[in-house]
């Protein structure tokens, strides 16, 4: 394994999931590549996206200066949590996170994948996959950190192949289990 990829979206448990994965990636001697999806409150039109990171309100047409806006604020977000590390790269992405993700581990862009826990409530959940059915039923290895604090790591199989590279504390850890969810209702 050489490419761990660490997807934001700015919660509390995106920011546990960077300091593993930044701590890993460091240890190892693997980049890290900063993936962020481009917000868009519409399902399937990907060309108006919010204007600001961490201000999704107001959205505008993508272009390539706003792009480049978007991606400086992701580089400002974490570089200065970076340190010496150096070997690291940053990305917007557009789509839905699960085709974008299956994508590049099928076009080796990446062999390890580090997420933020995303909990399920009765607002968000549609008939979309939910994160925790997605990394459990994903080909490749993918680590979802802070379901129950900091330290609290979820693996799902194919991470569970890999183990020893991970550099998790014994206690900490557990595999990814079926998730129950109440039918939604609209």
């Amino acid at each position: 394994m050489t490419t761990i990829g660490f997807c934001t979206h700015f919660t509390e448990t995106d920011e546990w999931a960077f300091e593993y994965a930044l701590r890993l990636a460091r240890g190892r001697g693997w980049q890290l590549n900063i993936c962020h999806w481009l917000y868009s409150p519409y399902l399937l039109r990907r060309d108006l996206i919010a204007d600001d990171l961490f201000h999704p309100e107001k959205t505008t047409a993508v272009n390539p200066s706003l792009l480049v806006k978007l991606e400086r604020q992701l580089r400002e977000y974490y570089e200065s949590r970076l340190g010496d590390f150096t070997d690291v790269a940053f990305k917007l992405c557009e789509g839905q996170y699960q085709v974008e993700l299956v994508r590049c581990f099928r076009k080796n862009l990446l062999d390890l994948v580090v997420i933020g826990y995303q909990a399920v409530d009765d607002e968000t959940h549609s008939t979309a996959q939910t994160l925790e059915e997605f990394a459990l039923h994903v080909p490749f290895p993918l680590i979802v950190v802070g379901k129950d604090g900091p330290h609290s790591y979820l693996l799902n199989e194919k991470a569970r192949e890999v183990l020893d590279d991970l550099d998790l504390p014994g206690s900490s850890w557990s595999f990814l289990q079926p998730v129950s969810l109440a039918p939604h209702q609209p």
